[in-house]
């Protein structure tokens, strides 16, 4: 259960293929649309330098995904989440591009 993509910091383009468990298959589409909703809770917060807002969904984040099998959505997660502790807001704008880049381009396969 790992991504076969490494995620950079430009993110490259095309697919990123993960391998997830098929006991979490029906669980998956709603995992993916709450991570496409935080995503733009956390775009707005940082339009109005609400770091403590995108420090917690980028900790829940973190901690999810990682138990899915999303493991580059945890490192970009937990770069967002330092990144909020010290208001470091060009790193999490750079992030949140990343991690949409992500979202758009993952395929989900089941083992």
């Amino acid at each position: 259960m790992s991504d076969m993509t490494p995620v950079t910091s430009s993110c490259g383009a095309g697919p990123i293929v993960v391998l997830v468990d098929s006991a979490f298959e029906p669980l998956i589409p709603k995992f993916m649309a709450n991570r496409n909703k935080e995503l733009a809770t956390m775009t707005e917060a940082l339009a109005t330098s609400d770091f403590a807002t995108i420090r917690q969904l980028a900790h829940g984040m973190k901690g999810v995904s990682g138990s899915y099998g999303f493991h580059a959505m945890t490192t970009i997660a937990g770069r967002m989440e330092e990144a909020a502790k010290v208001a470091n807001g060009t790193s999490i704008r750079q992030d949140l591009l990343e991690l949409a880049s992500y979202l758009t381009r993952v395929e989900i396969t089941y083992e």
